[in-house]
């Protein structure tokens, strides 16, 4: 199977997925598929690295807005970068690397999701933190979410459609 035949299946199993019209068999086959499509978008961004650097999610970049309740304020920013398994944005300060900050992100169709998150990375630059913070406790519910909404978008983006 081609590259275009693939995505343009996975389009449409993922709609359907989206929907809620899947059977049991064709749930195995989109969970299979999205996988696939997963590691082929990690591996078009460069991000399948071996060891302790191996990255698990590919990302999107994407503003969504997200408050994050800090030991200094709450702060409300945008993120830079989004994946399954958590987001970047700038900061006005450094975070203590021990802080489990509170976040509420919001997604373009209205829902939220709530949790705590950690520190993964951060650096300066200028007068900007950039941080890095991984999700610590969403639900399973919450991850079909972001998952559905980073396959929509990743989708969006590769606009390959057959002939």
């Amino acid at each position: 199977m081609g590259v275009i035949h693939f995505i343009d299946e996975f389009r449409a199993l993922h709609t359907r997925a989206r929907q809620g019209q899947l059977t049991d068999a064709d749930k195995t086959a989109y969970v299979a598929a999205r996988e696939q499509f997963a590691k082929a978008l990690l591996s078009a961004q460069g991000l399948m690295l071996d060891g302790a650097e191996a990255r698990k999610h590919y990302r999107v970049a994407h503003q969504l807005p997200v408050e994050l309740q800090m030991a200094y304020g709450n702060v409300w920013t945008n993120t830079l970068d989004i994946s399954a398994g958590g987001f970047s944005v700038t900061l006005p300060h450094a975070v203590d690397v021990k802080e489990r900050p509170s976040a509420l992100l919001q997604l373009p169709d209205g829902t939220a999701l709530a949790g705590r998150v950690r520190v993964v990375s951060q650096f300066q630059r200028a007068d900007k933190h950039r941080a890095s913070f991984a999700f610590l406790d969403l639900t399973e519910r919450e991850m079909e979410m972001l998952e559905g909404f980073l396959i929509d978008f990743a989708l969006d983006r590769v606009g390959i459609t057959p002939p």
